[in-house]
């Protein structure tokens, strides 16, 4: 692999065998998010574009791992836009 190529899977997410096992590794992902640097990818209105679409999906299984984390990534961006 050449220096220039860019890895295929930077997030470790190809591997993952099940639905339970992509909520764990998502939840990882979050923890390491919040000690990583922050760095802005998104304009404010994406990220509250975002923040709005990750709460609606929440909303419809409010037990399921899958919007538990989804609840908890819009929360942090809710708070990082001081909504």
């Amino acid at each position: 692999m050449s220096d220039t190529a860019a890895p295929q899977d930077p997030f470790g997410l190809a591997g993952v065998r099940d639905r339970q096992d992509y909520v764990r590794r998502l939840t990882e992902l979050l923890e390491r998010g919040r000690v990583e640097p922050v760095a802005a990818v998104l304009s404010a209105a994406e990220a509250y574009a975002a923040a709005e679409l990750l709460g609606q999906y929440a909303q419809l299984d409010p037990t399921g791992g899958l919007n538990q984390l989804a609840a908890t990534l819009a929360s942090r961006l809710y708070s990082r836009l001081g909504a």
